[in-house]
């Protein structure tokens, strides 16, 4: 057998591990009790060495919050590559970390215990939702439109943030069923009160055609006045879209 084949065989045997490792160290840690429980034991419940544990995940609190680091990269992903409305893509992205969070149950109701139960990991847990909020603020201050007032992004960012927590907390509780649907209907009804200081959606650039310069007149209003919407090529030079302007105003 040639010498390369193990070790590319285990490689996708070995990232489908890594994969898995925070649920199946999060199960350990409520198992055996979080204090009881090494960073040794760890790697052997997660199934790769201690130096591979501690290269891909770090100590132990760092594996229990391994999702979240996740959800936080998907999220800034999310954000900085959607051609949704900044309204949508902040629904969209929140809904999706939240169907991160929860996409193994067992696993996530066992966080929520431990962390519950130990001090440091309630405030780490605080640190991630402010870097959570930091993330949403920065995106709307660059989506906002100019005459937004300064405490837009800084309160729309927290109440993303405090929906998500409250919409987890109801279904750790068996209180919701779909938790992302549900919270996507919360987060419109609070997102439209923020709706008119919200900048709109770019348009998609179109394909220049080789359509030479011309121009339509539309309907004149009631008041009179007339309004002129000129089509023309990137190539055509600023005299022929003037020249095409001219022709329909002087009918």
């Amino acid at each position: 057998m040639p010498a390369h084949t193990p070790r590319d065989s285990a490689q996708p045997a070995q990232a489908q591990t890594l994969a898995q490792g925070p649920a199946a160290a999060i199960r350990l840690l409520a198992d055996r009790g979080y204090e009881a429980t090494t960073a040794e034991d760890l790697a052997d419940a997660v199934g790769v060495s201690r130096s591979t544990f501690f290269r891909r995940f770090g100590s132990k609190d760092d594996v229990i919050f391994a999702d979240h680091d996740l959800a936080l990269a998907e999220l800034e992903a999310h954000l900085s590559s959607t051609d949704l409305s900044p309204s949508e893509a902040l629904i969209t992205g929140t809904c999706n970390v939240l169907r991160l969070l929860i996409r193994d149950p067992e696993a996530a109701r066992l966080r929520f215990v431990l962390v519950r139960q130990h001090e440091q990991l309630k405030e780490r847990e605080l640190v991630i939702t402010h870097r959570y909020q930091r993330v949403f603020a920065r995106y709307l201050r660059a989506n906002l439109a100019a005459d937004a007032p300064g405490w837009v992004a800084a309160t729309f960012a927290a109440a993303l943030v405090a929906l998500h927590n409250q919409t987890l907390r109801n279904w750790l509780r068996d209180d919701v069923d779909d938790a992302p649907a549900a919270l996507g209907t919360q987060l419109r009804e609070v997102a439209a009160f923020y709706r008119d200081w919200l900048a709109p959606a770019v348009p998609p650039l179109t394909t220049a055609t080789s359509a030479p310069a011309e121009a339509q007149p539309v309907l004149p209003s009631g008041s009179g006045s007339r309004v002129v919407v000129a089509v023309y090529d990137t190539g055509s030079s600023p005299d022929e879209v003037l020249a095409a302007v001219a022709a329909q105003l002087s009918h």
